[in-house]
């Protein structure tokens, strides 16, 4: 039955798509984030700056000196922590993840685009 059919196809993409390369290595550069010290402590830095950024920015405004200074400690524990070594292996390894599922989005959904 179609039914049947269908059910077996989605999950032979689902187990193709499980054992890419690409999906592996995102999954085990996670692993290695989520046990790095240094990108732990980086990634709290930069959480407690988007903290006191939301902070003053709703009690001081947008351009109120206090909440410019804030803005930019947030950019630079943001960047801090986008330079560490593991974070851009990472983003690297997400985009690629990203491309991938985008693609077979496309070729999924291509039938239901409007065509203008």
């Amino acid at each position: 039955n179609m039914d049947i059919k269908i059910a077996d196809k989605c999950n032979e993409l689902k187990e193709t798509i499980k054992n890419d390369q690409r999906i592996i290595l995102l999954e085990e550069i996670d692993k290695k984030m989520s046990n790095d010290r240094e990108v732990m402590a980086l990634a709290y830095k930069k959480d407690v700056a988007l903290d006191e950024y939301n902070d003053t920015l709703n009690h001081f405004g947008e351009n109120n000196e206090i909440t410019i200074k804030a803005r930019q400690k947030l950019y630079e524990t943001k960047r801090e922590l986008d330079l560490h070594p593991l974070v851009k292996e990472y983003n690297k390894a997400y985009s690629e993840v990203r491309l991938l599922y985008k693609e077979i989005n496309d070729i999924l959904f291509d039938d239901f685009k409007v065509k203008c």
